[in-house]
């Protein structure tokens, strides 16, 4: 396997060397160990700190995904970032900001490492059908505008995962799909740099082209999955996201469905 010289630590210089004059390089805060990324992000949002702040960690020590399932991550191995954004934008669109990081991470993985990461409704991004990052979205709104977002992201990277017991889904790595070494400081920073130009559109109105890109990366679409509530389990066939984040889907019974992702869980069947 083929190592990057900086692949075994993240270093902040490096990271916004290679930003340059992105906006995502003048407030970086990184920790070597914390307890979540996205916890220490909102608690700088809340004290004013600037669009753009990122806050990147080696490791965290209570890290959660979304309906606060636990996101386990060894040290040294993968990436653990949050974004602090103040976009001026109506509070439906949050879900926007979700769908170009992911977009982002699947573009960066590809034109680096050639290989096809799919993205699994609402959140999850998975290579092979096994699960290798996802996107915890945090947010305030204020007279329907966005206050502020926090898009935090765990992405395996140089980690075997099949090495591990105790993981609830199939789970894999860039590292286990490539077969190389990762450098940890690249990645982060392409996908940054990534993720800011597709912000920039969407500032511009120009998000109409990612809703597009989504769906064709979407793992569930034309796919029979289960939707998990607290109330009940929907079955049907998933036939698109639309551009609030909603999945619409046909249940058996041939009825059309909206589906929130806020309190669900989605299995492919």
């Amino acid at each position: 396997m083929k190592a990057d010289r900086d692949s075994e630590r993240l270093n902040p210089d490096i990271i916004t060397g290679i930003l340059g004059s992105s906006i995502f390089s003048k407030n970086l805060v990184f920790r070597e160990r914390l307890t979540s990324t996205n916890l220490l992000a909102k608690e700088l949002a809340l004290k004013g700190a600037p669009e753009g702040t990122i806050v990147l960690a080696e490791e965290q020590t209570e890290g959660k995904g979304r309906m606060e399932r636990r996101w386990m991550s060894p040290a040294y191995k993968n990436l653990l970032f949050s974004i602090l954004l103040r976009p001026s934008l109506p509070g439906e669109k949050v879900f926007t900001l979700t769908m170009i990081l992911s977009l982002a991470i699947t573009g960066e993985i590809k034109a680096k490492y050639r290989l096809d990461v799919m993205i699994k409704w609402p959140n999850d991004l998975c290579i092979n059908q096994k699960k290798v990052g996802g996107i915890l979205t945090e947010f305030s709104i204020r007279d329907k505008r966005m206050e502020y977002v926090i898009l935090g992201l765990g992405l395996n990277v140089n980690w075997m995962p099949e090495k591990d017991n105790g993981l609830i889904y199939p789970a894999t790595s860039i590292l286990a799909e490539s077969g190389r070494m990762i450098s940890r400081n690249r990645l982060s920073s392409g996908i940054l740099k990534r993720f800011e130009g597709y912000y920039q559109d969407v500032l511009s109105g120009k998000e109409g082209r990612f809703y597009k890109r989504w769906n064709h990366l979407s793992a569930v679409i034309g796919r029979d999955v289960e939707i998990i509530s607290q109330d009940e389990i929907i079955m049907g066939k998933a036939l698109r996201i639309d551009r609030q984040g909603a999945l619409i889907l046909k249940d058996d019974q041939g009825e059309e469905k909206r589906m929130l992702s806020g309190d669900v869980s989605l299995r492919l069947r």
